[in-house]
C-alpha cells in the first residue's frame, strides 16, 4: 500500500497576498512608530516581527504542499526557506516568491520586488523622521501641554464665596449626563464626598468637589474644580487632580463619563438639593 503523504490531508493555501501585504503593513507601522515614539528600537521590533511573519507564512505553504513531501525531505525544505526568508529577508523574500511555483503556487517575484522597495522607502523615511526629530514635541510645546493640566485655584480669604454656588452645581446637569444631577453623580462615584466653595485672588468663584477614587488599585484623594460664571447662571470645568497631581482634560472627561455611568446604574435617590426644593 502506498504511503499517504502528511500534506495530502491538509488544505493547500496560497498566502501570496498575505506575503505581499506584510511588508506594506510593516512600512506603515514603521512610519507610525517613528512619528509616535522616535525610537530606533521600535523600528527594529517592527522589522523583526515582519521577517518572522513572512518566514512563517512561507514555511506553512511548504508544509501544505504535497510536492514538498514527495521530495523526501520536506522538513529540511520547510526550515530552509524559513531560515532564508527570516534571516536573509532582502534576498530570501523575493527568492521564495519566485520559487513557490514548484508548490503549484503563483510566481510573484515582481510583486515581491515592488513591496521590498516600499519597505525600503518606509525604513529610510522612518530613519529620517527619527534623525531629524520631525513632529517631535519641542520643550516649549511640552511646557504648554503641561500648563494645560490646570492647577486648582486657591481660595483667597479676602473674598467671600457666594452661598448659592454649591447648590447651583449640585442641582445642575452636565452635558454628558442629562439624566442625573452633579450631586447624584458625585454620590454614586466618589467616596466621602465633600463640597467646598471659594474665591481666588481675582474674585473668581469656584466650587471644589473632594472625594476618594480608586486609582491604580488603591483609594486615592481626588478633586474636581468648577468655575462659576460671573452671572451666576452656570459654571464650567476648570481642573481635576488625583493625589494632588493635575490631570489632562481627557482623563477628566473619562472620569466624568464613569461618574455618569455609576449614577445611572445606581437606584434613583432624592438628593439634598432636590429635597430642599420641594
Amino acid at each position: 500500500m502506498a504511503r499517504k503523504l502528511l500534506a495530502s490531508g491538509t488544505t493547500s493555501a496560497d498566502h501570496g497576498i498575505f506575503l505581499l501585504a506584510t511588508p506594506v503593513l510593516a512600512a506603515v507601522a514603521l512610519l507610525a512608530v517613528a512619528l509616535a515614539t522616535h525610537s530606533t528600537g521600535g523600528l527594529v521590533l517592527v522589522l523583526v516581527l515582519m521577517v518572522l511573519v513572512c518566514g512563517a507564512l512561507a514555511a506553512s505553504e511548504v508544509f501544505q504542499s504535497p510536492a514538498a513531501w514527495e521530495s523526501g525531505r520536506p522538513m529540511q525544505t520547510m526550515f530552509g526557506w524559513l531560515a532564508l526568508v527570516a534571516l536573509l529577508w532582502p534576498a530570501g523574500f523575493p527568492a521564495y516568491l519566485r520559487a513557490r511555483r514548484r508548490w503549484q503556487l503563483g510566481n510573484w517575484l515582481v510583486g515581491a520586488l515592488v513591496v521590498e522597495l516600499v519597505l525600503i522607502g518606509g525604513v529610510v523615511l522612518a530613519a529620517i523622521i527619527i534623525q531629524t526629530g520631525y513632529a517631535k514635541p519641542t520643550a516649549a510645546q511640552l511646557a504648554a501641554e503641561h500648563r494645560q493640566n490646570q492647577l486648582l485655584l486657591a481660595a483667597d480669604p479676602r473674598w467671600m464665596p457666594d452661598a448659592g454656588d454649591i447648590p447651583l452645581v449640585k442641582s445642575s446637569y452636565l452635558d454628558n449626563c442629562k439624566q442625573r444631577t452633579v450631586e447624584q453623580e458625585v454620590n454614586a462615584f466618589l467616596a466621602s464626598p465633600r463640597w467646598e466653595a471659594g474665591a481666588d485672588s481675582q474674585g473668581r468663584d469656584f466650587v471644589n468637589i473632594r472625594g476618594v477614587v480608586t486609582y491604580q488599585g488603591r483609594p486615592t484623594p481626588a478633586v474636581f474644580q468648577f468655575l462659576i460664571d460671573s452671572d451666576k447662571r452656570g459654571f464650567k470645568y476648570h481642573a481635576f487632580t488625583i493625589n494632588g497631581v493635575p490631570q489632562t482634560i481627557y482623563v477628566a472627561a473619562l472620569t466624568l463619563m464613569e461618574m455618569c455611568a455609576s449614577a445611572n446604574r445606581a437606584p434613583m435617590i432624592l438628593t439634598s438639593s432636590q429635597s430642599g426644593a420641594r
